[in-house]
């Protein structure tokens, strides 16, 4: 989402957030979608899949309690029992990370077969979350030249500053509130919430599609050897947006 709203500020384009296909207009196109070559100007964001998985926990914490969202609060019932404690974030991480690989809510595919078949399509951009993060500017203009769309570097400044957490929530990157989507705006944030059950699980269902994305060395991980979090501005599972 925060990247959709930087491209669609930077092209003077609308952002379709929650689009009815087809948008009979230009505009930025926010899904989750199978790859499909119909699918042009399409650009790819990809994100640790273990930061994914801490971040669609608070996600979905925030669905089953503001609702309505009977398939959440079912999913959390079927894993936790009839009163779950969504507080107990350590303890609960394994189940759900076992459950997001094999009944994926709000997606098709499971993150890693969902990477793995947008990767090196032609004519799609990819862009890293982390990345994004560090530098935003860069990675904006960088998209907008891959797909053609020629935007001076000050109007891009301005879409990255609209769009900063600290502008559109009153909160710098790292303060968190659970309460809100984009709940605390860093990348890295699973080395806080892991637990070694949380770890080993990961790693045997998404191990290797770490290192084949370039996050890890080895399938075989340990927690203690990531960098520590770093601040960013946005908070979002790994998406596609088109502009």
């Amino acid at each position: 989402t925060w990247l959709s709203k930087m491209l669609a500020a930077a092209a003077d384009l609308p952002f379709a957030q929650v689009p009815v296909l087809p948008v009979a207009m230009p505009s930025v196109v926010h899904g989750h979608w199978d790859y499909h070559p119909n699918l042009r100007n399409a650009t790819f964001i990809v994100r640790d899949g273990r930061d994914v998985m801490v971040s669609f926990y608070f996600y979905c914490r925030l669905l089953h309690e503001h609702g309505p969202a009977p398939r959440v609060r079912r999913m959390f019932q079927r894993l936790y029992g009839p009163n779950p404690d969504l507080g107990r974030v350590r303890d609960n991480l394994p189940r759900f990370i076992d459950e997001m690989f094999a009944r994926p809510i709000g997606i098709r595919h499971n993150w890693p077969t969902y990477c793995t078949q947008w990767s090196d399509r032609p004519g799609v951009p990819i862009v890293r979350y982390e990345r994004l993060v560090k530098d935003p500017a860069s990675e904006i203009a960088r998209l907008l030249d891959a797909h053609a769309l020629p935007v001076p570097a000050e109007r891009i400044r301005l879409a990255v500053e609209l769009n900063a957490m600290a502008r559109t929530t009153g909160r710098r990157p790292g303060e968190e509130d659970t309460g809100s989507i984009v709940r605390k705006g860093v990348t890295g944030d699973w080395k806080t919430h892991f637990s070694d059950d949380a770890r080993r699980t990961f790693a045997e269902l998404g191990g290797r599609a770490l290192v084949e994305l370039g996050y890890e060395k080895s399938p075989d991980w340990r927690v203690w050897d990531a960098e520590p979090a770093q601040a960013g501005d946005g908070s979002d599972p790994s998406s596609a947006a088109s502009p």
